[in-house]
């Protein structure tokens, strides 16, 4: 790859500063975290609309868990990849993701006026299609706004919108599934004949043209940690996978960890909130309510601990600090994420769960980090794009549908399904901690080549 041309200074110069010290960069981080909370309260949102929906318009737990996760997964995954490869070529990122926003939000919109399992199905395909574009972009945007030592922070408060957006999935979905169960309405007389659940689709995709102006604000800052590869124009398909596959056993294990992690939370996550209704009877209202507030506060302080502790170790010589942290998360998280599906009550079962998030989030952002840490600046949306690939294939696209599938085809009983949820985690945990385990040493070597390079 040193064919490839340094950036010149004259390009250099032309990118907006890079703002290392001040507010501004923290405020670039807050709005892209709010666009990652919305996407995660539009796609997570039918996770409290199963029943509703199932009762509608006739459908199976493997339907509802392909609409919850391959269906999403499915356009998120393939779109993924050239839109990585766009952000890495381009001096304009902000743009990519407003575009984003307004399309996944009239997607979601959409999914309020589906009457059938396969129009449900392509509306959650067209939502996962604009929510490709945010993580990509905004990891890229973050990495060059902040230098390595508190990196990690800044990319675990962008990751806390996810379980921010997921936990007000939840408690805001109850709240307005009992709102227009009640005959409640948005005020807009031509939505009259929708169910409920249709009209909690529409009420939470109505916020995307706010954010999206917020994102539009966004300037663009100087690349940085280039290696070499320059800054202008895309870098050839064949140069980034010679680099890959070079590497290939480094990204195996960090992809591979990230994306069954992803299997296991968001399959998990997807599921948790069903098997509380049927095992314990708990209504939509008190599962909103309890497990959004547990997503909310239990996901944000856990994942907010993680980019701390990652800066902690960093500053004191730890350069493997990162992957530390995810390791000693998997092994803790363990025995809750087991053993809470089988408890006797509601509250033990979201006590357990209490713990796995708060324990298991603190990975979220700190592995994001780890794969910008040993990537150059010019392949982070391409390897990016590469990890969400597989994250959403594995992790969301089988993470609900094996669950789904061990409760339908393996016990054949609905009221299984917190066994399915508990063997999940026993069959994935060990496998995540031995990759990791295994892939320690190749993790440290790859920081130090990096730092070599620059």
């Amino acid at each position: 790859m040193a064919s490839i041309a340094p950036a010149s200074v004259a390009a250099a110069n032309d990118a907006a500063p890079s703002a290392r010290a001040g507010v501004y960069r923290w405020y670039v981080v807050g709005v892209l975290s709010l666009a990652y909370a919305f996407s995660a309260i539009d796609a997570r949102v039918l996770t409290l609309l199963v029943e509703p929906i199932k009762a509608d318009l006739k459908l199976s737990d493997f339907q509802v868990s392909l609409l919850q996760g391959f269906a999403f997964a499915l356009l998120y995954s393939l779109a993924a990849m050239p839109i990585g490869r766009f952000v890495d070529g381009t001096r304009r990122r902000t743009p990519l993701i407003v575009a984003g926003v307004l399309f996944w939000s009239a997607m979601t919109m959409a999914c309020g006026f589906a009457r059938s399992f396969g129009a449900l199905f392509l509306t959650r395909v067209g939502c996962g299609v604009g929510e490709a574009t945010l993580s990509p972009t905004a990891y890229s945007i973050i990495a060059d706004y902040f230098e390595k030592q508190r990196r990690a922070l800044a990319i675990s408060f962008y990751a806390i919108g996810y379980p921010i957006g997921g936990g007000l999935a939840l408690i805001i979905g109850g709240a307005l599934l009992e709102h227009f169960g009640r005959g409640g309405s948005l005020g807009f007389g031509f939505l009259g004949g929708l169910a409920p659940w249709q009209l909690v689709f529409v009420a939470v995709g109505l916020p995307g043209v706010i954010v999206a102006a917020l994102i539009a604000t966004i300037r663009e800052p100087a690349r940085r940690e280039t290696a070499g590869l320059g800054d202008a124009g895309a870098i050839p398909v064949r140069e980034v996978v010679r680099y890959v596959r070079d590497r290939w056993r480094l990204y195996v294990m960090l992809i591979g960890v990230t994306s069954l992690s992803g299997l296991l939370a968001i399959g998990t996550s997807l599921w948790y909130p069903t098997f509380l209704g049927r095992t314990y009877h708990l209504t939509p209202g008190q599962i909103g309510l309890y497990y959004g507030s547990l997503m909310l506060v239990c996901g944000t302080v856990g994942t907010l601990t993680g980019g701390w502790l990652s800066g902690f170790l960093i500053r004191r010589g730890r350069a493997d600090g990162n992957l530390r942290i995810v390791l000693g998360t998997t092994a803790i998280k363990a025995a809750p994420l087991i053993v809470g599906p089988l408890m006797p009550s509601a509250g033990l079962a979201l006590g357990c769960m209490a713990v796995a998030t708060l324990v298991g989030q603190a990975a979220q952002g700190v592995i994001l980090s780890a794969i910008q840490d040993v990537t150059p600046n010019r392949l982070r949306g391409q390897v990016t794009a590469l990890t969400l690939l597989f994250v959403n294939l594995i992790g969301l696209g089988l993470g609900a549908t094996t669950i789904a599938a061990i409760t339908d085809f393996g016990f054949r009983d609905e009221g299984a399904l917190r066994y399915a949820i508990a063997i999940t985690g026993a069959v994935v945990l060990p496998i995540m901690f031995v990759m990791l385990a295994t892939g320690m040493g190749r993790y440290r070597r790859a920081l130090a080549e990096m730092e070599r390079s620059q």
